[in-house]
């Protein structure tokens, strides 16, 4: 015989406290020696540091205007001040909401400047601080057991053997059962829709033809391949790639604007709040009492709807289909390629077998009539643009430093003799980016910037002499330059600080 002992419930508290100085937030892995400065809002505390400023006052601006719209969709508003950390001494892109903190860290280069490349265009800035505002307000309108100040609730069991002796009081422990119950239960695909959704009155997220073409590509192939639907217990996680992930934000983002076009806009709050019923211990749930279906029926009826719009949209293309020969048959993500002048030789980057689009390389493919022909790796760790010389004997490129403690990661100029086999650094900390031969061979322009703003420079192929062409300062973004056959000017691509599409800018540089 043995007796068995229960213990109550443990609660695992999180009590919330009031404000953190701005060097206390940011002490997590982030550089101690930069001196944090703080613009003070009536909902906000943004932090940043020098050379910051004027994104610092962007973010302001913005989340002020977003916190009403935002909080009155989910008739939730936080029950402190939400601290806002901006970081603009590294180069990434991406923000992060720490919804039991009221916290938010914010990169500040755009996505393009880091050459994501599986979204369109958008005002990044507005975007990112919508998206991560809007997953705190969510998910705190979807937790249990009494909010941010208790995460999680714990059953434990302990049993004990039935010994009897004057030195022990129940015998020796030998039964533990702990049942964790979380206070969170909001899967993938609804946090990360949701918040790309935001308010769509806003304007700051659009629906792109990226993203459309990875839902096409979806939508056309059967279910159960590697790359039809995700299943709807797929959706609940993130993906083992970058791809993976990002089809996860995809689909999320897809069905959320289906929830509010078929069921209104209130839906997405209606079973945000079925979430934090104590009795709402999944998806199926929750979307059952708000809609009146079990959410696997809902995504279903999704998937069929879409993948009929999409083969309605395409019957008329595939009956005249125009194929070509497929070079590069490995890796998810196969980018910027440039042909050699003889034409026989491409030189492109790649993810191959590696995972993530971090880990994509730089790699040569010799053309030929043997569709065996592999690529062969020139140089590991590129995911950028590249440029190669009007003589064929140079490629240009960017590639990211590993960070240290004492030095964030970012963006050079690098060139690479390929007969010599040699890598050359040709910046060192100017955050550079897109690199383009003149046509005569003797310099380089590029893209280079920081504090949410690109500009264009020009440099000698040699390193020399870099300097700056253009003088924004409000925001914009360039990309990718072009010289012109003769090398009097440059043509390149620019976003406003406002706008959502690009135009077409060509630079004189006589004048």
């Amino acid at each position: 015989m043995r007796r068995l002992l229960a213990l109550a419930v443990l609660l695992l508290g999180w009590f919330a406290t009031g404000r953190a100085a701005a060097q206390d937030l940011v002490n997590d892995g982030l550089p101690p020696s930069i001196r944090w400065r703080t613009i003070d809002t009536p909902h906000f505390r943004v932090h940043f540091h020098p050379g910051a400023e004027r994104s610092a006052q962007v973010v302001a601006r913005v989340s002020s205007d977003i916190y009403g719209p935002v909080t009155s969709f989910y008739d939730h508003e936080p029950n402190t001040k939400v601290d806002i950390i901006l970081i603009d001494y590294e180069d990434d892109a991406n923000g992060s909401a720490f919804f039991f903190d009221n916290k938010i860290e914010i990169w500040a280069p755009t996505l393009d400047f880091i050459d994501f490349n599986f979204r369109g265009t958008h005002n990044w800035l507005r975007n990112v601080i919508t998206h991560e505002f809007t997953h705190i307000v969510q998910i705190q309108t979807a937790m249990k057991y009494g909010g941010r100040r208790i995460p999680a609730v714990q059953l434990q069991v302990f049993g004990y053997e039935s010994v009897s002796r004057p030195d022990v009081l129940y015998g020796y422990p030998n039964v533990l059962i702990s049942y964790p119950l979380a206070g969170v239960n909001v899967p993938a695909w609804f946090a990360e829709g949701v918040a790309q959704f935001e308010r769509p009155q806003l304007g700051y997220e659009t629906w792109d033809s990226h993203r459309d073409m990875l839902l096409r590509t979806r939508a056309l192939e059967p279910d159960g391949s590697d790359f039809g639907f995700l299943s709807w217990n797929d959706l609940g996680s993130f993906g083992k790639t970058s791809l993976g992930s990002e089809s996860v934000y995809n689909a999320g983002f897809a069905f959320s604007r289906y929830l509010a076009a078929t069921y209104g806009e209130g839906a997405l709050e209606a079973i945000s709040r079925q979430l934090s019923r104590l009795t709402s211990l999944n998806m199926d749930i929750a979307m059952d009492r708000a809609l009146g279906k079990p959410g696997g029926e809902v995504y279903h009826d999704f998937t069929r709807q879409v993948r009929a719009d999409y083969l309605e949209r395409t019957s008329r293309v595939l009956e005249h289909e125009v194929t070509g020969d497929t070079l590069g048959r490995v890796g998810f993500s196969n980018l910027y390629p440039v042909w050699a002048p003889t034409g026989d030789t491409l030189y492109y980057v790649s993810t191959q077998g590696a995972d993530y689009l971090g880990q994509s390389s730089l790699y040569r493919l010799v053309v030929s009539d043997s569709a065996a022909a592999k690529p062969e790796l020139i140089r590991p760790a590129v995911r950028s643009a590249l440029a190669l010389s009007p003589d064929g004997r140079t490629l240009a490129y960017a590639r990211r430093s590993v960070p240290t403690r004492a030095a964030p990661s970012k963006f050079d100029l690098f060139s690479y003799d390929l007969g010599k086999k040699k890598e050359t650094q040709l910046t060192h900390g100017l955050r550079a980016q897109s690199p383009t031969f003149s046509p005569d061979g003797t310099q380089i322009a590029f893209l280079a910037g920081s504090d949410g703003i690109t500009n264009l420079f020009v440099i000698s192929a040699d390193g020399s002499s870099p300097k700056q062409l253009t003088d924004f300062t409000h925001g914009e973004q360039v990309f990718t330059p072009k010289w012109t056959p003769d090398g009097g000017r440059l043509v390149f691509a620019a976003l406003g600080s406002r706008g959502e599409n690009r135009d077409l800018y060509a630079l004189d540089l006589t004048t």
